[in-house]
């Protein structure tokens, strides 16, 4: 069962950063006094573990902030331990915490300014920031570009959630947009967890697992060994129960390799409402209806559909598997498979997969890229000038925050 939900919508922007170096960074910049509020209150940091830029992808220009290792950590060493008193959750403080009493309680603190105890910690990174100028409000820049594209109506649906489920339909004040924001930044099931939230996410390089003491409190605890100026990882969507389309939704980013694409048809949807267990029919071997099995893979393992819609996991952009089983996709954000290792068991289960059935995901694929406004070659020459226009103008600027950029 998956711990905690992860930190929201903005994350990706909060961590990404046009800079020169670390030093120009104030958010890197503020990190040790975070760490000493934290640290002076209870909490437990590794002194091998710093916030800075991950190492460097094609485009050098554009890097991702989050946390890293200084030095060589071993398997199993406790990285980040956030005792309960330091966490904003509910009046029960459980696992799974009433969501709008923790964005109360948010407002709460917020009002009280420096007198609360998480002051340093509101002010960090800046996402309790006002509503001004914002890329996720209505009427921006980026929402004008995302909306009508599938899926549709989805841009608001934070805010309307707030607005309907915790404020009795009532338009937002300052403070509880300051407060919605920090929530979906930086909330987990447990509630507001510091510095658990900086981690970034990544399901084919994650290295941490987390566990949870009786009084609370919460660890993040090294799955592997993990060597200087390597990322510190956690998962936003482990096992297969999230797809990369929900990912997006949630988060606000489009996550990197692996991806779990999911999507339904007027098709698919008539198939789960005459059938439930439509999706079992994917694969090759008979209904044993004396040990309730569909079919074994290699290793003897059933054949289970991770879900009953169209569903591909793509490893790498020349490698991916149709229809992927519970058991091929479990090691996401639980584990890690070389792409070796992913092409052997890719290729057995492909073995499994009914024709008829990459055919229909084929035919479904097709009508819905025909029904989009635009193609990608459209889309490529709108939008691509005009975003390096943008990314040229904050580079000459020097510019290093990517919510003003």
């Amino acid at each position: 069962m998956r711990l905690l939900l992860v930190p929201t919508i903005l994350a990706a922007a909060i961590f990404t950063a046009t800079a020169a170096n670390d030093s120009e960074d104030p958010t890197i910049q503020n990190f040790p006094s975070l760490v000493n509020w934290f640290t002076s209150n209870g909490g437990l940091i590794d002194p091998r573990i710093t916030l800075g830029y991950e190492p460097s992808s094609s485009n050098n220009n554009v890097r991702i902030r989050g946390m890293i290792a200084t030095e060589r950590i071993e398997p199993e060493t406790v990285l980040i331990h956030t005792p309960a008193s330091l966490m904003i959750n509910d009046s029960k403080g459980g696992q799974f915490v009433n969501q709008c009493d923790v964005i109360q309680r948010i407002v709460e603190e917020l009002e009280l300014g420096k007198d609360s105890l998480w002051d340093v910690y509101f002010s960090f990174d800046g996402s309790s920031s006002g509503g001004e100028n914002r890329e996720d409000q209505p009427g921006s820049r980026a929402i004008k570009e995302l909306q009508g594209l599938p899926p549709t109506g989805e841009t608001h649906r934070h805010i309307n959630w707030y607005t309907n489920a915790c404020n009795n339909s009532q338009q937002l004040s300052s403070i509880q947009f300051k407060a919605l924001m920090m929530f979906i930044t930086r909330a987990a099931d447990r509630g507001i967890v510091p510095l658990y939230d900086l981690m970034n996410h990544h399901n084919g390089r994650i290295n941490t697992r987390l566990a949870v003491d009786e009084e609370g409190g919460l660890s993040v605890i090294a799955t592997t060994s993990i060597e200087p100026n390597e990322p510190i990882y956690n998962t936003y969507a482990r096992g297969g129960g999230e797809s990369t389309v929900d990912v997006f939704n949630n988060y606000g980013f489009v996550e990197d390799y692996p991806q779990l694409w999911r999507w339904s048809d007027v098709d698919m949807v008539r198939l789960a409402e005459d059938d439930p267990n439509h999706a079992f029919g994917r694969y090759a071997g008979p209904y044993n209806e004396d040990d309730n099995n569909w079919g074994v893979d290699r290793h003897g393992r059933g054949l289970e559909p991770n879900s009953h819609h169209y569903e591909i996991l793509v490893v790498s952009p020349t490698l991916g598997a149709l229809h992927p089983t519970t058991v091929l996709v479990h090691i996401l954000g639980n584990g890690r498979r070389s792409i070796d290792e992913w092409k052997v068991e890719i290729d057995h289960h492909h073995a499994t997969v009914r024709q008829s059935h990459v055919n229909a995901m084929h035919d479904s694929a097709l009508t819905i890229l025909s029904e989009l406004p635009t193609t990608i070659k459209e889309d490529e020459n709108t939008i691509l000038p005009n975003e390096r226009r943008l990314f040229e103008k904050v580079k000459k600027m020097g510019r290093v925050d990517q919510s003003k950029a």
